[in-house]
C-alpha cells in the first residue's frame, strides 16, 4: 500500500500528523516564559518578593518583582533588635536595666533632624522632651534621641546618700537622699558635687553619683577636645595624662552602646559596665503599588563592615584625632589604621589606609584629610593632595636647603581656607602654609 502512495503525499501525511502532535502538546502544557510575565499592570519576573500590609503582618498579601517594588519605593525603615552584654554573658533587654547617657542628659538631639531637645523626665526605654521656642513637648524611644555633646549632663545617685553641709567627709548631714534622684550640678569642688535638693543646698560625694562624665571618650576644654583615658573624682584624665576638672569641661561626647548598672538587685553588680550589641537586623521598605496601595516588604540586610568601639580602638596605640567642627559626634582618627564615627563610639575602617599611622584632620561634611590624601566625598575617595616634591621646592627656594626627609606630622586648617602643616625633616620642624584649594606653599612660624 505504501508503495503505491507518492513520495510526496508521504511528505504531506508526516507533515499534518507532525502539526496535530505539537499543536495538542501546546494546548496541554503552558507556555513558560523564564523572561518577563504580565499579570494585570505588575511586571513579574522570575525574582518574586512577598508584600504584606504592615510590617507586623504575619502572613503575605502577595507578591511581585523587585523591579516594581524598587521603582515606586517610598521610604524605608530600619528595625534593630538588640541584646546586653556583660563579662562575655548576653542578657534579653527585659532582663537588666542599664543607664545610659541620655538618662542623665539634660538636652538631647533628634537622630534625624539634629534638633536640640530639654529633657523633661526619664524612663528605661524613653524620654520626654520640650522644645523651649515653640514649646511642644514629645516623647522620644531612646534610639530616636542622642546625647548633646555641648551639655555637661545631670547627675544620677547609686544608693541613698547623705547630703553634706559643706564639702567635706566630716561635715554635717543635711538630709538623707534617696537612690535614682536626679540632679543638676551648680558646680564640683573637692571632689563634691552642689546640687539642690527640696529646700537644702548642699554637698554629695561624686562617687556616689553617675555623671556623664563617667561615659566621656572625648571632652572639650581649654578650647580643644581630648580624648579621655579615664575619670579620677572630679576630673577626666586624658590621653597624655592631663587631668581636665569637670567645671572646666565644656562639652562631653560619650558612647551611644555603654550603659552602666545603677541599681541593686539586678542580675549584674552595681556599677558594672554594659555593652549594648545587636542581636537581628531588619530593613522594611513600603511601596506604593495599583490596586494595593502602600505595602510593606523585607529588604536584604548586607552583612556590616568590621566596626571597631573606641575602647577597641584605646588598646592601639592613636596617633592623631580631628573632629568635625560643628559636630563632635563625628571623627577621625587613626591608630595603626584610619578610622571614621558618626556617634563617637562605633568606627568604621578607611580600607585603603589599612596601616597607616599619621595625622588626619576633619576640615568638613565633605573634606578630610588622611596623610598627604585628601578626599572630597566624605571618606569615599581619595587624592594624593599634599606633594611631597612641592614641599621640597617650597623649602629650598625660601630656606635655601633641600632637605633629605620630609614627613607630614600634622595637619590643620585656618581662617579664610587655609591649609598649615607641620613637617619633620629629620633635623628639624618645618611649617608651611598654602590656599586649601591651589597648593602655593609659603614657609611660616608655628
Amino acid at each position: 500500500l505504501i508503495a503505491a502512495i507518492s513520495p510526496l503525499k508521504i511528505i504531506l501525511v508526516l507533515f499534518v500528523i507532525w502539526f496535530l502532535l505539537h499543536s495538542n502538546a501546546s494546548a496541554a502544557i503552558p507556555t513558560l516564559d523564564m523572561g518577563l510575565v504580565v499579570s494585570g499592570d505588575l511586571a513579574l519576573t522570575a525574582r518574586q518578593v512577598p508584600y504584606f500590609k504592615t510590617t507586623d503582618s504575619l502572613f503575605p498579601s502577595g507578591s511581585t518583582s523587585l523591579e516594581y517594588l524598587e521603582k515606586n519605593r517610598v521610604e524605608q525603615i530600619t528595625n534593630i533588635e538588640t541584646s546586653y552584654r556583660y563579662a562575655f554573658k548576653t542578657y534579653l533587654k527585659s532582663e537588666i536595666k542599664p543607664v545610659f547617657p541620655v538618662h542623665i542628659s539634660q538636652s538631647v538631639l533628634n537622630s534625624k533632624s539634629k534638633k536640640r531637645w530639654s529633657v523633661l523626665e526619664t524612663k528605661i526605654d524613653s524620654i520626654l522632651a520640650f522644645d523651649t521656642k515653640t514649646k511642644q513637648t514629645i516623647q522620644f524611644r531612646l534610639d530616636e534621641v542622642s546625647p548633646d555633646p555641648y551639655d555637661r549632663g545631670a547627675v544620677l545617685t547609686l544608693k541613698d546618700v547623705f547630703l553634706k553641709r559643706i564639702p567635706q567627709d566630716k561635715a554635717a548631714t543635711l538630709t538623707t537622699v534617696p537612690q535614682g534622684q536626679r540632679f543638676s550640678v551648680i558646680k564640683y569642688i573637692n571632689g563634691y558635687a552642689e546640687v539642690s535638693f527640696k529646700t537644702y543646698i548642699g554637698y554629695i560625694l561624686v562617687t556616689e553619683l553617675i555623671t556623664k562624665f563617667d561615659f566621656a571618650k572625648f571632652a572639650f576644654a581649654n578650647n580643644q577636645w581630648h580624648l579621655i583615658q579615664r575619670r579620677e573624682f572630679d576630673s577626666l584624665v586624658t590621653a597624655q595624662n592631663k587631668k581636665l576638672h569637670f567645671n572646666d569641661i565644656t562639652g562631653i561626647v560619650t558612647p551611644a552602646g555603654i550603659g552602666l548598672i545603677a541599681s541593686k538587685n539586678q542580675k549584674v553588680p552595681l556599677w558594672s559596665r554594659i555593652e549594648t550589641v545587636k542581636t537581628k537586623k531588619s530593613i522594611w521598605v513600603q511601596s506604593k503599588i495599583k490596586g494595593h496601595g502602600a505595602i510593606w516588604w523585607k529588604a536584604e540586610t548586607e552583612a556590616d563592615d568590621s566596626v571597631y568601639t573606641i575602647d577597641e580602638l584605646l588598646k592601639k596605640e592613636i596617633a592623631s584625632v580631628s573632629f568635625h567642627p560643628t559636630n563632635p559626634l563625628r571623627a577621625i582618627l587613626s591608630a595603626h589604621g584610619a578610622y571614621m564615627t558618626e556617634d563617637g563610639y562605633h568606627w568604621k575602617p578607611l580600607k585603603q589606609f589599612k596601616n597607616f599611622h599619621g595625622p588626619v584632620h576633619y576640615f568638613n561634611d565633605l573634606m578630610i584629610f588622611v596623610g598627604n590624601y585628601r578626599s572630597t566625598d566624605f571618606g569615599k575617595t581619595f587624592e594624593n593632595y599634599i606633594q611631597i616634591d612641592k614641599l621640597a621646592s617650597a623649602i629650598e627656594i625660601q630656606l635655601g636647603f633641600l632637605p633629605r626627609r620630609l614627613q607630614v606630622k600634622r595637619i590643620t586648617t585656618l581662617p579664610n581656607y587655609q591649609i598649615k602643616i607641620e613637617l619633620e625633616t629629620g633635623n628639624r620642624k618645618i611649617y608651611l602654609q598654602s590656599p586649601l584649594f591651589a597648593q602655593n606653599w609659603i614657609v611660616t612660624k608655628n
